[in-house]
């Protein structure tokens, strides 16, 4: 596969991980690191770090994940969950990644689960088609509509042990 000439290859993934010469440059450090969390735990998995635009009122999706759009959301606390949907929605997101290692220090799944749960209808509807949590260099992929509560909150504990979950 040839990079376009507008991407570069990621040093640690290569063309797995690519990165829009024109990305955000005050979020790439960040969208770098989930990128990288998330290809660390899923092998099957590609990302694109998109072109950033400049359009008045519109912030658009950081990422290509496997071919649909996805945001990365640095959440300052489990609440956060419910903005950080609402607002991949409207940018027209698939995939949602919940950044724990922005602002958290701690994985509480419990909490997590609960408002991640609360979103079912957004992955019943089609509106979004995964979640990826990451955390200390580990993600964990989660859908509300194919799992229980308990479930998630199953995923989201094996970051907390420093384990991933496929």
């Amino acid at each position: 596969m040839n990079t376009p000439t507008d991407y570069i290859e990621d040093e640690v993934y290569g063309q797995r991980l690519l990165i829009s010469v024109n990305a955000d440059q005050r979020e790439l450090k960040s969208n770098i690191r989930a990128a990288r969390a998330i290809l660390n735990s899923f092998p099957d998995v590609s990302i694109i770090i998109n072109t950033h635009t400049l359009s008045f009122g519109h912030k658009n999706p950081e990422y290509t994940i496997n071919n649909q759009l996805g945001d990365r959301k640095g959440i300052m606390g489990e609440k956060g969950v419910t903005a950080g949907f609402k607002a991949a929605k409207k940018q027209g997101c698939k995939v949602v990644v919940i950044d724990l290692d922005e602002h958290i220090l701690q994985v509480r799944s419990f909490e997590l689960s609960k408002y991640i749960s609360r979103r079912k209808t957004d992955f019943v509807t089609g509106m979004i088609t995964a979640c990826y949590v990451v955390f200390c260099g580990e993600a964990v992929v989660v859908n509300a509509s194919l799992q229980t509560r308990q479930e998630i909150m199953s995923a989201i504990a094996q970051l907390a042990l420093g384990t991933s979950s496929y």
